[in-house]
């Protein structure tokens, strides 16, 4: 907190400087004041900052990243629609790094909507969540958020007892996405849909797997008990 303090006050000290300079100084002084007002959750302060940068830089390369944490700040304060708004329009930014991140935003967002929502509404928008976090998969194969969209739609399909195409979706990852985070989770979800198909010795194989190749992840314990009881049955 000292800390942040400390950064604050600089940046605020120098802003008027700055702005009768104008250019990168002025730019970068936005960028961390942006950065320091989320720090220390003024979540409003950061808004308006990421929303000056944008208005005054519209070609800083800053402004995909205050656009995402901009996303962010409308969802921590509950105003998903706002936040789905800005994702979108980072998403359609072409020249964008952060487009698959955006996307996931997007789905999240549908996603923390089901969850509020009535059962005969949360149904559609699970539904839709799904769809977008498909998107992700689909549209942005290099985001380093495609393991996690990934375990979301297997969820989906194991909520929906479609097994069978919760493996597909789990092959095509593993063949394709060899080194997609979250493969602990995939693993371990992969095993759960064979065993529900009675597939054990398969279950119990992915199950290995897991331990073996993610013997940190918070997953190994309970991987490593199913493992044993399955060997225990002989399979």
């Amino acid at each position: 907190k000292q800390k942040y303090d400390q950064a604050l006050a600089t940046c605020e000290s120098v802003m008027p400087d700055v702005r009768r300079l104008r250019g990168r100084l002025l730019e970068e002084t936005y960028v961390q004041l942006w950065h320091v007002y989320f720090e220390m959750d003024r979540l409003n302060l950061a808004a308006a900052m990421c929303e000056r940068l944008q208005r005054e830089f519209p070609a800083s390369g800053f402004v995909d990243d205050a656009l995402l944490q901009l996303g962010d700040v409308a969802r921590a304060e509950g105003d998903i629609n706002r936040a789905i708004g800005i994702y979108t329009r980072l998403a359609n930014m072409q020249t964008s790094q952060l487009r698959g991140e955006a996307q996931f935003g997007i789905a999240e967002c549908y996603e923390a909507m089901a969850n509020d929502a009535t059962e005969a509404s949360a149904v559609q928008l699970r539904d839709r969540a799904f769809q977008e976090y498909k998107k992700v998969y689909d549209q942005f194969p290099d985001s380093g958020r495609v393991g996690e969209a990934v375990a979301k739609m297997a969820n989906h399909y194991y909520d929906q007892q479609d097994y069978a195409r919760a493996i597909d979706t789990f092959e095509t990852v593993l063949e394709n996405q060899p080194d997609a985070k979250y493969l602990d989770v995939i693993l371990f979800n992969y095993g759960r849909c064979l065993y529900r198909l009675n597939r054990r010795a398969e279950a119990r194989q992915r199950f290995e797997q897991l331990i073996g190749d993610f013997p940190e992840s918070n997953l190994a314990t309970d991987a490593k008990q199913i493992a044993e009881a399955l060997s225990r049955q002989g399979s």
